[in-house]
Formats: structure tokens, C-alpha cells, sequence
């Protein structure tokens, strides 16, 4: 048995700071009537200059069963007999979940198994690694998948969005009642946890309280943990994100890794530009190591 990996762009593996040979799908991107393929037609940098030149809310479709038969069918031609493919958190679009009876033996031969990683980003994507790792050590599919349930129960996020209309507007937003009317004056601290939504967790009024705030709860979240993968990502507003990145370095003192990465077009359409977040993944209990 050989087990191959897959995950779609979403993951931000095009952006990844480690190697990786993890098949890609990809999302399409839509502006009004234009088509745009991420990573192919358009990448992080010229997709963010090109939102805030523009009053439109971009949309996305999801991976063809087209798109993902390809990438099983270069699997398969590796020898892969199992496939396991790691979308966008099932919270946050269905395609993930209805996949496995859409693509019921689509491509003879080879047994594709769907995870739920409860994440996007580079979340996603240290996930879809961690079972590339682990199926190249000889693990077995159940084995992957029981150790990546381990994984994203202990991976968790916090952003704070510049402007919700993008979150609003796609309906990736668990709105609070009342919360919409009084988006002006606030910035809010939104989590996205072991649930797989995005949910509003706190309201602050400026930015730079809620970037302190949410560095607060994070070394809240992790002070038990032994080793602790900590990521700031960010959609256009690098310099700030390298500046956090420094300031988290001393605190977290179980850090064994700290990432700056980008936010992919994909997930950049539902949140816009300028948001910044800290997400992190506590590694005390997994059999393996990156």
C-alpha cells in the first residue's frame, strides 16, 4: 500500500516555509464575470493589488471533480493505492464533505479518503504535511488519520479583519446578534478553532490592542504545552506581520518553529486585505516530528 497526499489551495502550500511534494487542486476565483485560477492566473501579491483597486467582493468555486481526478490519477500513476485529501475546513465550504460521494470510484484503482482539518492556511497545509510525514514512515491510512485528528484538535487561530463585508458577504461569518451594525467602531478578534468556523470571539477598539490581545491568548492557549509550532499570517500587510513575528519570538518561549506566511487568494477573498493573525499547533502527544 502507498498512500499519496493531496490538498487544495487553500493551504497555502505554494507559500509553505517548508518542502513539500503534495499534489495541489486548485480553486477558481471570480471577479464579477472574470475566471481566475489560483496559483496559475493570479498569486498572492497581484491578487491583493488587485482588491484594493476594486469596490467588488470576489467569490470562489470550489476544486472540479475534474481537477481533483487529475491529481489521484498522478497519484496513481506513482503507485498509490490510497489518497487522502486535506480541503478547506468543512465549517467553512462543503465541498470537502461531499466529495467522497461525488468522487465514489471516479479513478479505478485508488481509494480516496477526505480529512477534516477544521482549518485553512498554513494550518491546512502543516496538517496535509504532517500526513505526508507520516505516510512516508510506513503509517497506515487509519493510523494518518486518527494522528491528524490529534493534530487539528490542537491547532487553533486568531485574526484580526480589517473589514467583514468579505466575511458578511461570503457567509463564512458566525455573526453575533446584534455585532454587524457596529463594524465601524471596532476591530474584532475572530478565532477559528476545533469547530471549523469562523466565530467572532471578541470585540476590541483599536487595532493595535487586539494584536496585543490576541499575542494574550495565545500564550494563554499554549503555556502548558512543551512544543508549540506558532505562525503569523497575514493578507497584504507583511511589514506589520514581521514586526509581530519578532515581538512573539522572546514570549513563547516552547516555540520550536515560528512561520510567516502569506494568506492565499482563495481565502484572501473572504477576508480581504490587511488582516493579520497568530495561529498556532501544539505537538505535545504526536508519535511524529517535522
Amino acid at each position: 500500500m502507498k498512500i499519496g497526499i493531496t490538498s487544495d489551495c487553500s493551504s497555502g502550500l505554494e507559500y509553505a516555509p517548508f518542502e513539500h511534494h503534495i499534489k495541489i487542486t486548485r480553486t477558481t476565483i471570480h471577479f464579477k464575470d472574470e475566471e481566475l485560477i489560483d496559483g496559475i492566473d493570479i498569486k498572492a501579491e497581484e491578487f491583493y493589488r488587485r482588491l484594493k483597486e476594486t469596490d467588488i467582493v470576489p467569490s470562489t468555486s470550489a476544486p472540479s471533480l475534474g481537477e481533483i481526478s487529475k491529481r489521484v490519477e498522478e497519484l496513481k500513476a506513482e503507485g498509490c493505492t490510497d489518497v487522502i485529501h486535506f480541503p478547506i475546513s468543512f465549517g467553512l465550504s462543503a465541498y470537502g464533505e461531499n466529495l467522497l460521494n461525488a468522487f465514489d470510484n471516479m479513478v479505478e484503482g485508488v481509494k480516496l479518503h477526505v480529512f477534516n482539518c477544521h482549518s485553512a492556511c498554513l494550518m491546512e497545509g502543516y496538517c496535509a504535511h504532517y500526513a505526508e510525514i507520516l505516510a512516508e514512515r510506513g503509517y497506515t491510512v487509519e493510523e494518518i488519520m486518527d494522528e491528524c485528528q490529534k493534530f487539528a484538535d490542537q491547532t487553533v487561530a486568531y485574526l484580526i479583519v480589517d473589514d467583514l463585508k468579505y466575511l458578511v458577504k461570503n457567509g463564512r461569518l458566525n455573526a453575533v446578534s446584534g455585532f454587524i451594525g457596529g463594524l465601524a467602531k471596532i476591530k474584532p478578534i475572530l478565532q477559528l478553532a476545533k469547530n471549523g468556523t469562523i466565530d467572532v470571539f471578541e470585540k476590541i477598539r483599536t487595532r493595535n490592542r487586539a494584536i496585543d490581545r490576541i499575542k494574550e491568548l495565545v500564550l494563554n492557549d499554549t503555556k502548558e504545552a512543551k512544543e508549540v509550532i506558532y505562525m503569523v499570517l497575514h493578507s497584504d500587510c507583511e511589514n506589520d506581520a514581521k514586526v509581530l513575528l519578532e515581538e512573539i519570538k522572546p514570549l513563547y518561549k516552547n516555540g520550536v518553529r515560528f512561520d510567516l506566511t502569506t494568506v492565499t487568494p482563495t481565502v484572501g477573498a473572504h477576508i480581504g486585505c490587511g488582516v493579520i493573525a497568530i495561529a498556532y499547533i501544539i505537538l505535545d502527544g504526536l508519535k511524529e516530528r517535522f
